[in-house]
């Protein structure tokens, strides 16, 4: 696995197998898209918690915040994965989303990323960037596009330890209750990837998430629960030879009504 690889997401990202590309409607997408943060009009946060493969020391613990300013919206996340003095990462995200159109948004994000080891070892830093876009084509279709790490930043000289990782994707809304998300991603390590999700609301407040992803083949479900402004989540995503992952997500949002899917 590479560094910094999939860093940053959520219990909903996590349960929609990663195919969140083109949404727009959590505090996440500064990881995973920062264009969708122009699509939103309400001040919020998001914190989140999980442990990969059942292990202490791979545990993951992330917040973001977004606050809306007219035509853009900014943001700030941070990201700590691993156990220090064991082997940790760290990065530190501030991004820009802006609103060109009611259909069309841009975004940009800088990351410091760091990586730290045991105290005989000297940690290892570097900045990257993110580069997104998010349009509406129609009520219930939106498109998304983010180049993740486009500067090629490197951990060691000469050295590819960080992937340039390039997704796109499309998120149907079939109906009120029904969701539908496609992404593709590709890099030099994994290759292409497929990704793709679905969340039903059969009772109302409370979705219910599925997705799967390839190479490697994985499979994720999880649950939500929508109180007003407050939302909390859940996610599995299994593995084909270790055990599989949960992670807990809890958001709050205030202000104006958000209008993003």
């Amino acid at each position: 696995m590479a560094a910094f690889d999939d860093c940053g997401s959520s219990a909903k990202t996590l349960s929609l197998g990663y195919a969140t590309v083109a949404l727009a409607d959590e505090a996440s997408v500064i990881s995973s898209n920062p264009a969708g943060l122009g699509f939103f009009n309400q001040t919020g946060f998001q914190a989140s918690l999980s442990r990969l493969f059942e292990l202490d020391e791979l545990s993951e613990k992330e917040l973001y915040l977004v606050y809306p300013l007219k035509s853009f919206s900014l943001g700030a996340g941070t990201y700590v994965f691993g156990k220090a003095n064991y082997y940790q990462e760290m990065v530190l995200t501030f991004a820009l989303g802006y609103r060109l159109k009611d259909y069309l948004s841009l975004g940009l994000s800088s990351k410091y990323m760091r990586v730290s080891f045991s105290e005989t070892y000297k940690a290892l830093s570097a900045l990257g960037m993110d580069f997104g876009a998010v349009a509406r084509i129609r009520d219930n279709v939106q498109i998304g596009a983010v180049v993740k790490n486009f500067n090629q930043p490197e951990l060691l000289d000469n050295s590819d330890d960080i992937p340039t990782i390039l997704s796109s994707g499309v998120s149907v809304f079939a109906f009120e209750e029904v969701t539908l998300a496609l992404d593709f991603s590709y890099d030099e390590r994994n290759k292409g990837q497929l990704h793709f999700g679905q969340e039903v609301e059969l009772i109302k407040n409370l979705p219910v998430r599925f997705g799967i992803q390839t190479s490697p083949a994985r499979y994720a479900f999880g649950v939500g629960f929508d109180f007003e402004r407050m939302t909390a989540d859940y996610a599995y995503l299994n593995h084909p030879v270790l055990q599989g992952s949960h992670k807990l997500s809890f958001s709050f949002s205030w202000g104006i009504e958000s209008q993003n899917r």
